[in-house]
């Protein structure tokens, strides 16, 4: 409806010709460069039209996930849209040659409450490809589907076994909270006994010996699994199951524990930074930088910003340095900001997020630097990050247009993305 109504008014402030309409036009005829062709005539006497320009890009990324090689990356930008992507992905869901493609938006617009687009998935459950199978599953209702859903705990692909268990996290059905308790003990794939974890957290006081037992397992990934599930099932006395591990040596589980202690009761937020900031002196520098990004979320305190201050000073690794100054933003502006802008100079992506995050702020010297990145082929995964960025975060959505024309195609989903969020935000 939002990407219809946008067409109207584009439509009804084109009915007079001019550059703008040969845009529209373009676009309704499924012309990206020849829309892109238009719009640039209308540039030549008109200001920047955000909205013109998210046309364009929904095109552009509708086009990529029918035709393209990467449909998966383009469907998801339009995930990140919002409502103003609803159209493309409608025309994907009825168009896509692939179930998959096909799955994938209807898997969107479902979770964004269309209940014909639930039906539609639903009706792919019995596809040969797991991958769609796992998408349909977000479709079945959990009281009226719980036994078809456990069996497919058994399936032979881990993606369904994962899906099934995240869904009957809903659920309060006996035989889905037995079905979950052996699958997160017994699972030969961590990812999904961490599913199985995750969903228990829904069935409260029933499931907090498993979790408790699931702190024990291999996989790091799981015992964070079972960290956050405790809080869901006991908010009230999750911080007595997890303070134990603030005592632990530098690990990410307890670098967890610390942030999720934090966010359920104030007293012990002294503990958490405490702990995160052990972390910080004894961790090495993976856990330094897991430390600093969990301090962004958790109140601050001014004993703890001053450590912190002293910390990012004396700090060697930029990733780490790039997280201190974040957690740093609010008590100490000014010495945080100094560190991005000597952040943003140097290489690799802690300089780059650090260009993004001033670039919010207007500054043109991390503007310069997200262009010269953008135009650097020899980075793609920067320039991705770059492109959506200069849209998005800068607001420079005409600086991005070329970028539709790139070589790289995850360059081009990246830049149409970041115009159709800056669209969005208009």
């Amino acid at each position: 409806m939002a990407r219809a109504a946008l067409i109207a008014v584009l439509l009804a402030s084109a009915a007079c010709g001019g550059p703008r309409a040969a845009v529209v036009r373009a676009v309704e005829q499924r012309d990206v460069e020849g829309a892109l062709q238009a719009y640039e005539r209308f540039r030549e006497g008109d200001a920047t039209d955000p909205r013109l320009l998210g046309e364009i890009a929904a095109l552009s990324l509708e086009l990529e996930a029918l035709e393209g090689s990467e449909p998966s990356a383009a469907i998801l930008q339009l995930r990140l849209a919002g409502t103003a992507s609803e159209g493309a992905l409608r025309r994907i869901a009825r168009d896509a040659g692939s179930a998959r493609v096909r799955a994938e938006a209807l898997d969107v617009l479902a979770s964004r409450g269309d209940e014909d687009a639930r039906a539609l998935l639903y009706g792919l459950l019995d596809s040969d490809d797991a991958e769609v199978v796992a998408l349909a599953i977000g479709a079945m209702e959990v009281q009226e589907d719980a036994e078809r859903l456990v069996s497919f705990l058994a399936h032979e692909d881990a993606g369904v076994r994962r899906a099934a268990a995240l869904r009957l996290g809903a659920s309060q059905d006996a035989l889905a909270l037995n079905a979950l308790l052996d699958l997160a003990r017994v699972d030969s794939d961590a990812s999904v006994r961490g599913a199985a974890v995750q969903a228990l957290g829904g069935f409260g006081a029933d499931a907090m010996g498993a979790l408790d037992d699931r702190m024990s397992d291999p996989e790091s990934s799981v015992r964070m699994a079972a960290v956050r599930s405790i809080v869901r099932a006991d908010r009230e006395n999750a911080g007595d199951h997890l303070r134990p591990l603030l005592e632990t040596p530098p690990n990410n589980v307890g670098i967890e524990a610390a942030r999720v202690i934090a966010s359920v009761e104030a007293s012990g937020v002294p503990l958490a930074r405490a702990y995160l900031v052990r972390v910080l002196r004894e961790g090495d520098a993976t856990l330094r930088a897991q430390a600093a990004v969990a301090l962004v979320a958790i109140p601050r305190q001014p004993n703890t910003d001053t450590i912190l201050l002293a910390l990012m000073r004396s700090e060697t690794d930029a990733m780490v340095r790039f997280g201190i100054a974040r957690a740093l933003q609010g008590e100490f502006p000014t010495e945080a900001k100094a560190a991005l802008r000597a952040l943003m100079q140097g290489e690799g992506m802690p300089g780059l997020q650090s260009a993004v995050i001033l670039a919010e702020e207007h500054e043109e010297a991390a503007l310069r630097v997200l262009e010269a990145t953008a135009a650097d082929g020899a980075h793609s995964l920067l320039r991705r990050v770059a492109v959506r960025a200069l849209a998005r975060e800068a607001q420079r959505p005409d600086l991005v247009r070329p970028y539709l024309r790139d070589a790289d195609v995850l360059v081009r989903i990246h830049a149409a993305g970041g115009m159709l969020a800056a669209a969005s935000a208009s």
